[in-house]
């Protein structure tokens, strides 16, 4: 038994499943972002596969049952994409959407599998035999399938061609913590590519070969540290259509269930903040938003993703309007004068905000407001329930 691969498999198949838990639990709780949460949960069950076969290979367990050797090999070839669908789950799509689609992220599957055909052929001696030959190395392996370098080399292609693939595509959201969580899983593409690239180098350029276990090792590691320092990852904000609902009261968020209560307190904060005129700030951005509350991007986010229903720029224009809807009813201040004062940088997006909101242009309210009060009747202030 080689006590090293194995230590190092063991520990990576303790935190595999320690993430295991945890996206189980997100992917059973919130059921509006199961699609999301599948593309995690299918990412994380290929680690903890990769994992035990590891375990496996190091261990007696080959020679008494060799029949599965090798048999996950396509599969932990689409870590990468589950890696990719997740990314562009979380914005909102499908990269399955389209049957045409399922067969060119299939292809290193079905490549892989195909030539380990002749590999599974054979009796569990001869595959027992093999292994071992090419662990000494990978010149004494026979079979005809990927093994090693070769196995190695379609993993870290197809690592670089999906992280190629989401750069081309860009990031559909405006929303500051979703850009940011993208990076960071960009970035996992790019330690796997790495990783392997260099266990590919160091064998042909010194001869040394050593484990894929200590090439999991620092994928596994960093995407805990993602997971579990990031309690509520992002998820895609629904398109809608037509005029925006109104800010919830801090009366009707407190109705959510216990579980939400992180968020809760968090949102009140931001809230209250909010009311103190921040919004007013032309420059002002969710990190600067929450620093001022002493969090982080992706918790201010969160919150107001969770407890407004929308995201960071939705809710700060609900202030701005509901602010200009109060200087154009109250003042004879220029629209131009009010849409700056409230926190807009340009007129035009102003209109645009406003129209989404109230329905009508800031000029055509003014006039409604006017010729209501003429008339002598009381027009509610909208953007309010």
């Amino acid at each position: 038994m080689n006590y090293w691969v194995g230590t190092v498999a063991l520990i990576c198949l303790c935190i595999g499943v320690i993430l295991l838990f945890a996206s189980l639990g997100w992917f059973v709780n919130r059921q509006n972002d199961r699609l999301p949460m599948a593309y995690l949960l299918a990412l994380v069950c290929l680690v903890v596969l990769q994992s035990l076969e590891f375990v496996y290979q190091a261990s007696d367990w080959m020679a008494r049952l060799p029949f599965f050797l090798k048999l996950v090999d396509p599969l932990i070839v689409m870590i990468p994409f589950t890696i990719y669908g997740y990314i562009r789950a979380i914005q909102g799509e499908n990269a399955l959407n389209r049957p045409a689609m399922w067969w060119l992220h299939a292809s290193p599957m079905i490549l892989v599998a195909i030539l380990a055909i002749p590999f599974w052929s054979m009796p569990g001696e001869l595959k027992v035999y093999w292994m071992f030959q090419g662990r000494i190395a990978e010149s004494l392996w026979q079979p005809l399938t990927l093994h090693g370098n070769s196995y190695l080399a379609v993993i870290a292609a197809a690592s670089l061609f999906y992280w190629w693939l989401q750069r081309h595509l860009g990031v559909n959201t405006r929303k500051p913590a979703v850009r940011e969580w993208v990076s960071r899983l960009q970035l996992i593409q790019l330690i796997i590519a790495g990783s392997m690239t260099v266990r590919i180098f160091i064998y042909h350029a010194f001869g040394e070969s050593f484990s894929v276990a200590y090439v999991l090792a620092p994928t596994t590691a960093y995407l805990t540290y993602l997971l579990l320092t990031h309690a509520h990852p992002p998820t895609h904000v629904a398109r809608t259509t037509g005029a925006a609902t109104a800010p919830k009261t801090m009366e009707d968020v407190k109705s959510q269930s216990a579980a939400d209560s992180i968020d809760l307190a968090l949102f009140d904060h931001l809230t209250k903040t909010m009311e103190q005129g921040l919004f007013k700030d032309n420059n002002l951005t969710l990190r600067t938003l929450a620093d001022t509350c002493g969090a982080t991007t992706h918790q201010a986010s969160a919150a107001i993703n969770q407890c407004f229903g929308s995201n960071f720029y939705d809710w700060v224009n609900h202030y701005r309007i509901n602010e200009a809807c109060n200087a154009l009813r109250n003042t004879s201040e220029g629209v131009s004068q009010i849409c700056y004062a409230v926190g807009f940088n340009s007129k035009s997006t102003f209109n645009t905000a406003f129209r989404k909101q109230v329905g009508c242009t800031p000029t055509e309210y003014r006039k409604q407001n006017e010729a209501a009060s003429n008339s002598g009747s009381i027009l509610q202030q909208p953007g309010r329930e």
